[in-house]
Formats: C-alpha cells, structure tokens, sequence
C-alpha cells in the first residue's frame, strides 16, 4: 500500500494575501504610467506564492518599448525591486508586471500530491514540483528527465527538490515498480 496523505502536515496559508496593498499597488501602476503618459488600464491580478501579476492593457497606439524603459520607475513607485515586464504576456493583448509578494506562501506537498493534476497525472512517474506563478500547481514527468541536474546557491531548496523528487515517487509507486539509484 502507498502512504497516506494523512501522514502529511497542513499547511494554513490563509491571511497572507493583503486584498487593499494590491489594490493600491494596481492603483500605483495605473498613476505611474499616467504621469509618463502612458493610458492603461489594470484588467486582471494574478496573486501568485511569491509574485503577483498585474495585467494592464494600455490605450491603443501605445509602444510596449515605452512601458518596458518604465521597469525602474515602476519599481520606485511600488517601493519593491526586481518587477518583471511581459510585454506582451503570450496570447493576450495584454502587458503583464511581476511584482514580488511582501510575504511568500510556502507550499505544502500535501497540498500538491492532493490536487488533481497529481492524483489523475498521466505520466509514468509524476513528480509534484510546486505551484505556478498564479498558484496552480504544477506536476511534471520524472520519466522525461532521466538525466537531472539539480544545481543552485546555498540555501536555494537543492536538497527540497530531491526530497520532494523521492517524496513523489513514494506516494504513487510501490518498490516493485521503480527503484531508485542516486549518487551524491
């Protein structure tokens, strides 16, 4: 019998997001581009683990140059560093800004190998690597990358990664059907 996800903590991420800040900070957005002239307007947020993606769809005839030479005053406005311009975010008329969370959710692996990009995965051996931007999470296919190369800072969550990696194949495979060799 696999484990039970029982054995796993909850996690309890409720009250993290602050609705007015990102209220404010789409108010920030929409004013700084204004004071350089740019007519835009937020249409939709992304409140994401770690960032927050503003959509703005500027007024017709607006160079998206002029909103990516905008990044630093945008950060400024925002009192934050390193925004991320998409401009323009892949299949949508739209500009996307990537402001970093005050506070960052941590993602549980119980919450990932509970959802149902998990549970009904296709994939040989799926691996629960985290959520998205937006807060989906993501499930990817260990038998896709029989070659990995896990490598960062210290710190940077190498030793999580691997965890999670043998975590994942634990709670959807019996011993009989994979084994493992890892060199360290």
């Amino acid at each position: 019998n696999y484990p039970t996800s029982n054995l796993l903590t909850d996690r309890s991420n409720e009250g993290i997001v602050d609705k007015d800040e990102i209220k404010n900070k789409a108010r920030a957005i929409e004013e700084t581009l204004e004071s350089f002239g740019i007519s835009a307007k937020v249409v939709q947020i992304d409140v994401g683990p770690t960032v927050t993606c503003y959509e703005i769809k500027p007024q017709r005839g607006v160079k998206v140059s002029r909103i990516l030479n905008l990044s630093d005053d945008l950060a400024l406005s925002l009192a934050t560093s390193g925004i991320r311009i998409l401009a323009p975010i892949p299949g949508k008329s739209h500009v996307g800004i990537e402001v970093p969370n005050r506070s960052k959710e941590v993602v549980g692996f119980k919450e990932i190998i509970s959802s149902a990009d998990f549970i009904n995965s296709k994939s040989e051996i799926p691996f629960a690597m985290g959520k998205s931007i937006a807060g989906d999470p993501i499930v990817s296919a260990i038998e896709k990358m029989p070659h990995l190369l896990v490598s960062g800072a210290t710190g940077s969550g190498k030793s999580v990664c691997i965890n999670t990696l043998i975590m994942s194949i634990l709670y959807k495979h019996s011993p009989e059907e994979v084994k493992l060799l890892m060199s360290d």
